[in-house]
């Protein structure tokens, strides 16, 4: 029997080998490709696929194809215009920590900013709002530049995969995603600060520009859906003016991990906050008094948060231990209570008890009566520049989070 070789590729194809040594070349890391996700993803194919997605002595066609794969060795839908979930990068949760040397970029996922087809599988009723994992399209070098990752200010868990230059968040199991805040943070100090330097470059190219963007996919629980998108990577400027109006008092509130506990401290997942009084007197028997208040926005900034509205059960201040003779007691409403001045592991003034709804949260006024020697906001506080940082708690364990949004006040 005479056996007839097949030719897949006319003879022509191989008679101009500049140009078709290229789409040669292109055909075979396709079928690769096809070929690595039908086995699986297995350690060997992850290290085959890896070197492809990092390889710098690659023809840049290449990096190109391979870069267009994210998320790697998924079988599930892409499209985002097929898919309600996205991300956005949040302004006012994304601050600077001068103490810890880190920058936090945080992205809030909104499940409602793109409505879709109901019918179509990423947008029925058991998969439009379950999240399971997000991953970013990120530089593998920038490893070491990450210091944690956040869910709604949680430490969560994640994989900074360097093989296929991916950064997995994953065990987020939400069943209801909307506004859940994703927040990475990145050494200000080290080689990656910036989400324009951590985040790859659709095209290979990871240099750093204004219009960059970070690409995303996010999975949902049985991991069909994994619409990718991107969102750019420079932070808008927020004005003095725009932060008075939009979120009172809440400037600079971030300035160190007060109050050092697992709370919602963004102002902008609340309405209350606070402000100081301009009414500072001194009583007869040589006590100053100063004064804060509690105000209530008509509308959370942030209406998806579980923190826009909780009953106000204490206030805490960032202060300097040395004052902690200075304070001789406290009042709520006029009512004198006892002083409460804590030097460890944190120093800190706290007011509890004050049990108010949120209906009832507005106008509450606590005053401080402080002894001579910290009788002024620039003495009494952390920074000792005339600011102080003040946390508004909900009961601890009295509702589906813990609540302490944080406002940066001035006299």
């Amino acid at each position: 029997m005479t056996m007839k070789r097949v030719n897949y590729f006319p003879a022509s194809l191989w008679a101009a080998p500049a140009n078709n040594l290229i789409l040669a070349t292109t055909i075979s890391i396709l079928l690769f490709i096809a070929s690595t996700s039908a086995a699986g993803d297995t350690p060997t194919n992850r290290n085959q696929l890896g070197s492809l997605r990092g390889g710098g002595s690659l023809l840049q066609h290449q990096k190109n194809i391979v870069s267009s794969m994210f998320p790697p060795l998924s079988n599930c839908e892409r499209n985002a215009a097929k898919s309600p979930f996205r991300l956005f990068l949040d302004a006012a949760a994304s601050r600077p920590d001068p103490s810890t040397n880190l920058q936090r970029f945080c992205f809030r996922i909104s499940t409602t900013a793109n409505p879709c087809n109901p019918k179509t599988k990423c947008c029925d009723a058991s998969s439009a709002r379950t999240v399971s994992k997000v991953e970013f399209d990120v530089v593998a070098a920038c490893k070491e530049s990450l210091r944690q990752v956040t869910i709604n200010g949680q430490p969560a868990s994640y994989e900074y995969d360097t093989t296929m230059s991916v950064l997995r968040v994953t065990g987020l199991n939400a069943a209801d995603a909307e506004g859940m805040l994703v927040c990475v943070a990145l050494d200000a100090t080290s080689a990656c600060p910036s989400l324009s330097q951590f985040c790859t470059r659709p095209n290979g190219d990871v240099a750093a520009t204004a219009e960059s963007t970070c690409r995303y996919a996010i999975f949902n629980s049985d991991r069909s859906c994994c619409p990718v998108a991107a969102v750019p990577t420079a932070l808008p400027l927020l004005t003095s003016t725009a932060m008075t109006s939009d979120l009172p008092a809440a400037a600079n509130a971030l300035r160190s991990g007060f109050p050092y506990c697992q709370c919602q401290r963004d102002a902008a997942d609340s309405r209350l906050f606070a402000t100081a009084s301009s009414n500072v007197t001194v009583t007869s028997n040589g006590l100053t008094r100063i004064c804060f208040d509690v105000g209530l926005r008509e509308a959370c900034p942030n209406p998806a948060s579980k923190c826009c509205e909780f009953t106000l059960y204490k206030m805490e201040l960032e202060v300097d231990h040395v004052c902690a003779e200075a304070l001789a007691f406290t009042t709520i409403d006029g009512v004198q209570r006892v002083r409460y001045f804590q030097t460890a592991p944190h120093a800190a003034i706290k007011i509890v008890n004050l049990d108010k709804p949120i209906s009832e949260a507005k106008g509450t006024q606590v005053c401080l009566f402080l002894r001579p020697e910290c009788n002024t906001l620039t003495k009494l506080c952390s920074f000792h520049d005339g600011s102080c940082t003040v946390g508004l708690f909900s009961r601890p364990g009295g509702g589906e989070a813990n609540c302490c949004p944080l406002s940066s006040v001035r006299v």
